[in-house]
């Protein structure tokens, strides 16, 4: 039997009053490589009107909604990769397996972003999909998936065009949380963000992972860095995989940037609790999102040894004096 419980490994960096609401009123998007619906964990998101394929002939972003009952199977590699994210999220136990997400009292619509051969991820798709998400209301919207720039240029897509659909995501007051590229330890995290989209835009939440040699080494470089929003360390997860089955390994940084999105949901779900709006202009700016998420982050300048059986999340120290 699988046992694991994302709510309590997080419990340090939430407020019991955010987790208590189990991210209910929450609208999700989350772009990815598709979920497997058919898993136990993950059967009750396989709802009509929320699972899209952006990459579908004819696929209309301005008007989403006819194309609500996609097929979205997550065939990429062996093992999925975005029913791994999506469990961290929203999981919930069964009779015979209890693998429990942060926030899975939130609405999820499952935007499949790489073509049906599950070989290609192409920006004009994404862009389909992050233009969809705003039409539907989403309040999060998660990528865990990145391109080079010069994909952008590759596939002929105007820089007028990528700003348009961005600005439709700040009009929509959405919360956008993109992964950064995973790190080795000997490598430099200096243009991290600039070198990779959708980190390189003002409006992105960009979440990494570290492991303890990065802190002892590199700790003042990603301080340094401004596309470096908040930090998860790489202890272990479990997490649903295609096929029914689950797989145990480190926190990535696309699992990390799901953490951190669950954890927004949870606090943009006690706002709405307390019938304060989700959608207020002083929240919508990328450093005050960061600054109302990670309360009860550990500052970087502080950080702990750390373990392999808790994470620990982590926000830049000069950021949040």
């Amino acid at each position: 039997m699988v046992q694991f419980d994302w709510s309590q490994k997080i419990q340090a960096a939430v407020f019991k009053k955010w987790q208590a609401t189990g991210g209910k009123g929450i609208k999700i998007a989350v772009l990815d490589t598709g979920v497997e619906l058919v898993h136990p964990a993950l059967a009750h998101l396989n709802q009509e009107g929320h699972k899209f394929n952006t990459a579908i002939l004819g696929f209309n972003p301005d008007d989403p909604t006819p194309f609500g009952n996609s097929d979205v199977t997550d065939g990429y590699r062996k093992k999925g990769h975005g029913t791994q994210c999506v469990s961290v999220v929203s999981s919930k136990a069964t009779p015979t397996d209890l693998l429990v997400g942060i926030a899975p009292l939130a609405e999820l619509f499952i935007f499949k972003v790489n073509t049906s051969d599950n070989k290609f991820f192409r920006v004009k798709d994404f862009l389909k999909g992050l233009e969809a998400a705003t039409k539907l209301g989403a309040d999060i919207i998660v990528v865990s998936i990145a391109y080079s720039p010069s994909d952008l240029t590759t596939e002929g897509i105007a820089q007028a065009e990528v700003d348009r659909v961005f600005g439709l995501v700040r009009k929509a007051g959405s919360l956008l949380f993109s992964a950064l590229p995973n790190m080795e330890e000997e490598e430099s995290w200096v243009g991290i963000a600039a070198n990779s989209f959708p980190s390189l835009r003002p409006e992105s939440i960009n979440i990494g992972v570290v492991s303890q040699q990065m802190l002892n080494t590199r700790k003042a470089e990603i301080e340094a860095e401004q596309g470096v929003h908040l930090l998860v360390s790489n202890s272990n997860g479990t997490y649903c995989k295609i096929g029914g089955l689950y797989v145990q390994e480190p926190i990535s940084s696309s699992y990390g940037t799901y953490l951190v999105a669950g954890i927004a949901a949870l606090y943009l779900a006690s706002k709405k609790k307390e019938a304060v709006p989700t959608n207020n202009p002083t929240f919508s700016a990328t450093s005050d999102a960061v600054k109302a998420i990670s309360q009860k982050f550990v500052k970087l300048a502080n950080a702990p040894i750390l373990d392999t059986d808790t994470p620990v999340f982590f926000k830049k120290s000069l950021d949040n004096a």
